[in-house]
């Protein structure tokens, strides 16, 4: 188009114009996930594989839509899930001599009261008026402060070694400002009263009613679980609001990735999906497809769902030709908005093709049907209902894929040039050479 004349500043408006609107029409057409079943679909087709969908849809039903799901590597041959129930704080027990089970080295204590402060406790006298009430209480608590040290901790193992009070203490994880927001985190879902010196709370006029309560926690060498009681459901709601909220506005991608953290942890514990190959390279693929079909469920859930197989695309082409030219302020422009008007028939033919069918062939079919969610399923070789059939895709990727592309074709057609990398093509020594060194670096010289 360009080498006939046309203004390639318009063409590349009229793609993106084109791009934006057709965007908004598979938003509009988007499906709500309805059902685990539909997660599983979307991890299915992502990942190729009916296994690698089950997993993941069991990992998404069993955390909710606030927990976080992690794919990481195994040594067994075998793929797993791994679930962390509650609230999981990455420190331990301060001292071993506060944990009763010696030869695991875990403290596990049931309905216990929970003490939060910011403030690093080293004056055993702070804490008498406290500890005496819970001597008379006989219920167990667990301390979480900036740090326990000196005579304060050595009468915490005492009274814990004599068998008076059943005590843990731990320290506050993270750093600076951010250690002040994770012990707000687990005051809220415990219920607790924040103990602090710049809200005009001190240790020593600590009360029990501003102790809170956790149905079981179990604290390890260098991590701690608890189990809320649920008693907290509205305020830990709230919070987990106001977290994402702050994501919404914060500047790095480290805030954001600590404030998911942070409301996986409140909101539903965390999914570990432990991945197992018999070789490094199966390894490698099968990490990268969970992850991969990770990030669809999530997109799904987050946009809706769209028939897959290319029928959302070709069922635009015919139905948003119209409206989408009629939206153009140019002959230019309209040139530029059926490029990828005519682009869009490109999927649906391609799938057809890779499975050995004609692709023009299956796309008429597709298109005199004139019915959304009509279309072919590559992986049974039959027409039907896509959305029944369980061939879907998530909308956010089909705009992605959309507008992602737009850009890229603008790009090409307003530089008149790309920058690649020169493919290098590997003789049988380069490949030997390669496979020595890889044996090398695993010890095994050859």
């Amino acid at each position: 188009a360009v080498t006939a004349g046309v203004n390639p500043v318009a063409l590349n408006l009229g793609i993106r114009k084109a791009a934006r609107m057709l965007a908004d029409e598979v938003e509009s057409l988007a499906t709500p996930i309805s059902s685990i079943e539909d997660l599983r679909n979307v991890a299915t087709i992502a990942s190729g594989s009916v296994e690698m969908g089950r997993i993941i849809a069991t990992a998404f039903d069993k955390v909710g839509e606030t927990g976080s799901t992690v794919v990481e590597e195994s040594q067994t041959l075998v793929d797993e899930v791994e679930f962390t129930e509650g609230l999981t704080i990455d420190r331990g027990f301060v001292s071993p001599y506060l944990v009763k089970d010696q030869e695991r080295q875990i403290a596990e204590m049931s309905n216990p009261r929970v003490l939060c402060t910011d403030a690093k406790i080293d004056n055993v006298n702070e804490l008498i008026p406290l500890l005496e009430q819970m001597v008379k209480s006989k219920e167990p608590l667990l301390i979480i402060a900036e740090d326990v040290t000196g005579e304060a901790l050595s009468a915490l193992v005492v009274n814990k070694m004599r068998g008076v009070l059943d005590v843990v203490a731990i320290k506050a994880p993270g750093f600076g400002d951010r250690r002040k927001e994770y012990l707000q985190d687990i005051a809220i879902a415990t219920g607790s009263t924040m103990v602090a010196e710049e809200v005009g709370i001190t240790l020593d006029s600590v009360t029990m009613d501003m102790l809170g309560t956790a149905d079981r926690v179990v604290v390890a060498k260098e991590l701690t679980t608890i189990v809320t009681d649920g008693k907290q459901e509205d305020a830990v709601a709230q919070r987990i609001a106001q977290i994402r909220r702050g994501a919404e506005t914060a500047e790095t991608q480290f805030d954001k990735d600590k404030a998911d953290e942070r409301v996986a942890a409140l909101g539903g514990g965390i999914a570990r999906i432990k991945v197992g190959a018999a070789t490094e390279t199966e390894l490698k693929d099968k990490k990268l497809r969970y992850e991969d079909a990770l990030n669809s469920v999530k997109s799904a859930q987050e946009m809706g769902i769209v028939p897959g197989g290319g029928a959302c695309l070709a069922y635009l082409q015919k139905a948003s030709e119209e409206k989408i030219l009629a939206a153009m302020d140019s002959e230019d422009e309209k040139q530029g908005a059926m490029i990828i008007l005519r682009s869009l028939s490109a999927p649906v033919k391609q799938i057809a093709n890779n499975a050995g069918i004609e692709g023009a062939v299956v796309l008429a079919k597709v298109q005199n049907k004139n019915e959304f969610g009509w279309g072919w399923d590559a992986g049974k070789m039959v027409y039907g209902d896509l959305m029944k059939a369980g061939v879907i895709d998530p909308a956010k990727v089909t705009i992605n894929a959309l507008e992602n592309s737009a850009s890229v074709a603008g790009l090409v057609l307003t530089t008149e040039c790309l920058v690649t990398e020169i493919p290098v093509v590997k003789t049988e020594r380069m490949v030997q050479d390669d496979f020595r060194l890889k044996m090398k670096r695993r010890g095994n010289v050859m």
